[in-house]
């Protein structure tokens, strides 16, 4: 792994969510490997996955730098992608998000990343359930709509990222719940059926087809684009886990 500060935080990550990114690098829509992986064949996956995910970190994060990067170029950087931040601003730059700098820290980008596919998902919601989330995470002041939810997440990434952090999660759950009774997806689907996996999956990009033609992107970024909003997702939960230790110390 080239050392990368942006990734080094996959290291205090809960195994789960360390599966599910390992999943989302290591197979394709159908459940197969993938043609370009290499973690499959590697010491640390036979002796870590699925249940020591923590002692494989640094692969992970090294098969997701070298995703990010062309083959020709990862020899020029001796078999290592690029940066995580590159990847992240890429993945940004290809899906659209606005307001996105090449200036902006690797949190940043993710947290703008995340607003915009909590927007999609938005979609799918009715005005109830939009107002079930809001009143679940305590959000008062904006409306029950979409609009505003949406300017409520704008402003808590700014002022209050534990609550944004709970937003976010919310929005994600309704979604699975959404996703499950219209019977797109069912329980123990595997990664599909893990947290923030539904929307790495086939499943999720199927209610996001209005934003990305997905069908015709690059195998590239069919593997970092999932894997960036698993990083991103990952990243929110830790970084609300440090502030909860920090406010009860």
């Amino acid at each position: 792994m080239k050392t990368d500060m942006d990734l080094q935080f996959l290291q205090y990550c809960n195994n789960e969510d360390l599966r599910a990114l390992c999943d989302i690098l290591v197979y394709d829509n159908k459940g197969e490997l993938r043609l370009s992986e290499s973690l499959s064949i590697s010491d640390s996956y036979l002796s870590c996955y699925p249940d020591n995910m923590k002692g494989m970190w640094r692969d992970l994060a090294a098969e997701l730098q070298c995703y990010g990067g062309n083959t020709l170029m990862n020899l020029f950087r001796h078999g290592h992608g690029p940066k995580y931040e590159s990847i992240v601003y890429d993945v940004c730059q290809k899906m659209g998000v606005e307001n996105v700098g090449k200036h902006d820290t690797a949190e940043d980008m993710e947290q703008k990343l995340l607003i915009a596919v909590s927007s999609k998902a938005m979609e799918e919601m009715t005005e109830e359930q939009i107002r079930a989330v809001m009143e679940e995470c305590g959000v008062k002041g904006y409306d029950y709509t979409r609009t505003g939810l949406l300017a409520a997440l704008l402003t808590l990434r700014l002022v209050n990222k534990r609550v944004f952090a709970y937003v976010i999660e919310a929005i994600l759950k309704m979604l699975m719940e959404i996703l499950m009774v219209r019977g797109i997806i069912r329980a123990g689907l595997g990664l599909l059926s893990r947290g923030v996996g539904v929307l790495c999956g086939p499943v999720g990009w199927i209610i996001l087809t209005g934003w990305t033609l997905w069908d015709i992107m690059g195998p590239a970024y069919r593997v970092t684009i999932p894997a960036v909003i698993q990083v991103a997702y990952m990243r929110m939960k830790y970084q609300e886990k440090l502030n909860r230790n920090e406010e009860a110390a």
